[in-house]
């Protein structure tokens, strides 16, 4: 499977009614499924939906700028025609020099975000602001409590939807990081697969913050459901409608998307701006 897959191979098999047991359908739906991301990736002129970092080179037209992925989670650098800004703090008052993200949204699709640029009037030219950052569907500081019985696992919220990738642990109490393991953890490390979190036994009552990257629940969801139409309409290739018995005729969709893959995607779908 792709690490950008929005959807796994057991959704699309319990939405076609298919035995959860591997079958000889499973590289088949594996490839659908793969297949089925990118075309909506594409769709969505995305190129990911996890955080991961990216350089905006943008064009200067006004002191307000917005950069091209979203949610944004933090801000690197910003450089304007060579000159390095900094961060300028969210008060009553203009700033007198430096740069200003607007605040995301606290759950999905959210929006594209604004930068503003105080303290230096901006001409109007090509590529004169380079904009690092990280941006990506993600849940941040989600708080837990250490378990204090074996096995010392406990299961991330994922309130949005499924959990897809460890952006870290830290203790709450003092933002010391736990450090990933890929086997059994000792004191202040972590193990994690699939949002299932491991502890020691000596970190148990401990106060954790957890965060982590998702794929939104609507996404999946899309995704699912175009893998399984696809895989259904192999058994109607080139096939438009039926007659059964001449009482009644069957008509198939045979547009790209669905009306339903269109409504869960549209609101995550980057415009031009």
């Amino acid at each position: 499977m792709s690490q950008f897959d929005l959807t796994t191979v057991a959704n699309v098999k319990a939405r076609l009614g298919l035995p959860s047991a591997p079958t000889t359908s499973d590289n088949v739906l594996a490839s659908l499924v793969t297949a089925a991301s990118r075309a909506i990736y594409a769709a969505l002129s995305r190129t990911s939906l996890l955080p991961r970092a990216y350089v905006d080179t943008l064009d200067i037209e006004s002191e307000r700028v917005y950069l091209t992925n979203w949610p944004v989670l933090s801000v690197s650098s910003v450089t304007l025609d060579g000159l390095a800004l900094p961060p300028a703090t969210a008060v009553s008052t203009q700033p007198f020099l430096g740069y200003l993200l607007q605040p995301g949204d606290a759950a999905p699709p959210g929006r594209p975000q604004a930068l503003d640029i105080f303290g230096r009037r901006a001409s109007r030219r090509r590529q004169g602001l380079v904009v690092n950052y990280q941006a990506g569907y993600a849940v941040e500081g989600e708080t837990w409590t250490a378990p204090s019985a074996a096995p010392y696992l406990l299961t991330a919220a994922a309130p949005f939807g499924v959990w897809a990738s460890d952006l870290g642990v830290v203790y709450a109490s003092s933002g010391l990081a736990l450090q990933a393991v890929g086997g059994a953890p000792a004191v202040g490390q972590y193990s994690v697969a699939a949002g299932v979190y491991r502890f020691n036994a000596t970190d148990a009552g401990a106060a954790l913050a957890l965060s982590y990257g998702f794929v939104p629940q609507d996404l999946a969801q899309a995704a699912t459901e175009l893998a399984a139409e696809r895989f259904r309409s192999a058994d109607r290739i080139g096939l438009r409608s039926k007659s059964l018995g001449g009482q009644e005729t069957i008509s198939y969709d045979l547009s790209g998307f669905s009306d339903s893959v269109l409504a869960l995607i549209g609101p995550y779908k980057r415009t031009a701006f």
